[in-house]
């Protein structure tokens, strides 16, 4: 279904003098230089999407709000991708007992003299008895990778920021890194649609699958409305040691790289309003384009979750 055929008509935006950093000039040659703040943001706070999730088979017949969660967009051989958590699309809401059909989310439209978005809607079904679920699967581990692909449509006038479009450095993370989950805690923003940059360190060793699963755990004390969140790493000082020995690999002062999507904290029994052991599930970025590549529907009703 096209994204431009469901715009809401809604714009949000945010006024580039009233965030706070750097300057740009609006002077002509020989001109005296009259400054305008200019927004400083870091290219990946465009990469995280604030989702709301809602569902129309109500009895209100008005649509309803059943959750909130992050995503964001991948692109794979010039097509685009929602991607979030599996829980999160699937999530039967415990009060309502209604489950999602529909997901809304802000795509950026323009940057000057305003930062602008447009809110969108994408039929999480293909058919009106939900029977036929849009987003792929894992082709091996299905539901058990509690991470999703929504190909989606996206008209030509958006600014597109797929994570897959910001650079990273090609080293591998290590254990104890730092991390930074980038999501909507409760809906807090950064400002406009930008992100809370939630910070962790790598709790697990990330060359090993836990469970059988392609994933690592993360030490971080997480909260409602990030599942579905692009996790990075970023590490300063000496990369690419060998035995403590410089080499023509070794690189100097800051990488960073794209580790994978977050799905929420590990939970046991009455842990789950709690802090106990504040460790979060992050799926590894390879099972992206596995899921993409295996282009394997979902077949599975939605099941009692919670976003």
């Amino acid at each position: 279904m096209s994204l431009k055929k469901l715009f809401l008509n809604i714009e949000e935006r945010i006024k580039v003098d009233q965030i706070h950093n750097i300057v740009y000039s609006t002077k002509k040659l020989g001109e005296t230089s009259k400054y305008i703040p200019k927004a400083s943001i870091d290219k990946l706070s465009y990469t995280a999407i604030p989702l709301k999730i809602l569902s129309d088979q109500t009895d209100s017949q008005t649509e309803k709000t059943l959750g909130t969660a992050t995503g964001f967009i991948y692109e794979y051989q010039e097509k685009y991708y929602l991607i979030t958590n599996w829980h999160v699309v699937t999530g039967l809401n415990n009060e309502t007992n209604v489950c999602p059909n529909l997901i809304e989310f802000p795509l950026q439209s323009s940057t000057k003299p305003f930062i602008r978005w447009k809110r969108y809607k994408v039929n999480l079904y293909a058919d009106q008895e939900m029977g036929v679920p849009n987003w792929f699967v894992h082709p091996e581990f299905k539901e058990k990778v509690d991470v999703v692909a929504l190909k989606i449509d996206i008209p030509k006038e958006i600014l597109v920021h797929p994570i897959n479009g910001i650079e990273f450095d090609q080293i591998k993370p290590a254990i104890a890194d730092d991390i930074y989950i980038l999501g909507f805690p409760y809906s807090y923003t950064g400002g406009g649609n930008f992100p809370i940059w939630k910070r962790g360190s790598i709790a697990s060793e990330p060359d090993i699958d836990l469970d059988g699963l392609p994933k690592i755990l993360v030490d971080t004390a997480s909260r409602s409305g990030m599942s579905g969140a692009p996790v990075i790493y970023r590490r300063r000082g000496i990369h690419n040691l060998n035995d403590g020995r410089l080499t023509d690999e070794s690189v100097f002062g800051e990488i960073q790289g794209f580790i994978g999507i977050y799905s929420g904290r590990l939970r046991s029994g009455d842990d789950y309003n709690d802090l106990r052991a504040q460790l979060g599930i992050v799926w590894k970025a390879r099972v992206i384009e596995e899921i993409i590549l295996g282009n394997i529907r979902d077949k599975d009703k939605p099941q009692n979750s919670k976003v």
